[in-house]
Formats: C-alpha cells, sequence, structure tokens
C-alpha cells in the first residue's frame, strides 16, 4: 500500500478522534515529532537565518533592511518548511517506519486486528495528524528563530526594529505558503514512513530496512512535492 492509499484511508477514520486511545496516541505523535525535535531545529534555524543574512549583508552588500526582507522571503516561502521537513525525516521517519515494521513482524499488528481494532484509526491517523500538525507548528519556529538571528546579525540592539518592519514588507501569500506547503510535507512524511512501515517486518532484517527507505522515499517525496508547489506558484 502506498502513502497517497494510506493517507486516504486514515483520512475515513477521522472520527475516531474521538477516542481516549487514538488521542493517546496522537498525543504521544506531538511530543516525539514536536516537542523533542524543537531544541535541533532551533539550533538549525539559527544557523540558517545567521548564514544566509551574512551572504547577503556581509559579502553580497545588501543593507540591513534589504537583507531581512529576502530572509523573511526566501524563509517563509522556501528555507522553514522545507528544511524542518527534512530534519523530521532524518529524525522521526525512521523512526516511525521501524516501530511499525517491528509491531509487525512481533505480531502486535496481527493482535490488534484480532481484537477488531482498526489500524488505520489506532496507529496511522495519529501519525500522520501529529507529523502534519508538528511539522506546520515547527516550521514557524524555524522561521522566527532565522528572522531573529538576522536581525541580530545585521542590527545588533536594534534588532527589534528591524523585525517591526517586516510585517508590511512580507506579503500574506507567503505566508499561506509556508503554512499550506508545511501541512503538505508534515502528511507525506508520515504517510510514506507509515507504507514502509507497514510493507515491512516480515522478518528481523526488514526493520532497518524499512527505517532506510523510508527516510530516502521520504526525501524524494519532499523534493517532489517541492518542485510542484515552485511550478504551480509560477504559473497562478
Amino acid at each position: 500500500m502506498n502513502g497517497l492509499t494510506l493517507m486516504l484511508k486514515a483520512s475515513q477514520a477521522a472520527a475516531s478522534l474521538r477516542r481516549w486511545p487514538v488521542k493517546r496516541v496522537l498525543m504521544k505523535q506531538l511530543y516525539f515529532c514536536g516537542i523533542e525535535a524543537l531544541p535541533l531545529l532551533l539550533f538549525v534555524g539559527a544557523a540558517v537565518g545567521g548564514i544566509v543574512v551574512a551572504q547577503l549583508h556581509y559579502q553580497i552588500g545588501q543593507s540591513s533592511e534589504g537583507s531581512l526582507r529576502l530572509l523573511a522571503s526566501i524563509t517563509f516561502t522556501e528555507l522553514a518548511p522545507l528544511l524542518t521537513a527534512i530534519l523530521l525525516t532524518a529524525r522521526s521517519s525512521s523512526a516511525m517506519a521501524s516501530e511499525l515494521a517491528m509491531m509487525r513482524y512481533s505480531g502486535e499488528l496481527a493482535s490488534l486486528q484480532h481484537m477488531g481494532i482498526d489500524l488505520h484509526a489506532y496507529l496511522i491517523l495519529p501519525r500522520i495528524l501529529g507529523m502534519l500538525l508538528a511539522t506546520t507548528i515547527l516550521t514557524f519556529y524555524f522561521a522566527a528563530i532565522a528572522l531573529f538571528t538576522g536581525a541580530v546579525g545585521v542590527a545588533g540592539f536594534g534588532w527589534l526594529t528591524e523585525l517591526s518592519r517586516l510585517p508590511l514588507a512580507l506579503p500574506v501569500s507567503a505566508m499561506l505558503t509556508c503554512l499550506g506547503k508545511s501541512a503538505v510535507f508534515g502528511a507525506a512524511i508520515a504517510a510514506v514512513a507509515c507504507a514502509r512501515g507497514l510493507a515491512g517486518g516480515h522478518s528481523a532484517t526488514d526493520v532497518p530496512i524499512a527505517a532506510s527507505s523510508a527516510v530516502i522515499r521520504a526525501l524524494l517525496t519532499l523534493f517532489a512535492l517541492d518542485l510542484m508547489f515552485i511550478v504551480l506558484g509560477s504559473y497562478l
């Protein structure tokens, strides 16, 4: 079963989110994919903001205001959603796939099915929704820390003044693009990881294979989706 089919089947079980066991799995996914990944994401976001501003302001010679505007534009439309998704792919998709593959290998999935538990409602939906929410929220944290680092890098103690000018220069479309990309990327990461996890687990050696395959396929999916967004954006 591919990731798109898995996502459609999971969406049909959305009503199960009212049940406490499903909510508990969702909260665990949010904690693992969101809160535990936050320190790493903030570090990378700060580094990216400093590097981009250093290149624009000190190497190319852009003004401080122009550097921050360019940083804000490329961060919200491209860097924040894509890099956040890549980080979560490397960190979480392999764990998600290996967990499901191990559950299949140990017979836990078969036991759940024998008890009449819908695997799409109990296992797949919380993981896809949890990754979607975590990616969307963490993308804005990434963008915020990148802009903060960039403002400090070009303005020093006047960083607040520089940041206060950005909302006037940043179009609403950039924010909507960021939101849309991060949501799609997050759902795609989890769907691919779950599909690879459910496809593996027939032997012990399938577990690491499922984990590595999930990362590779999720990365390919991310870049394909990003290219699709760019092509669609050029025609809209």
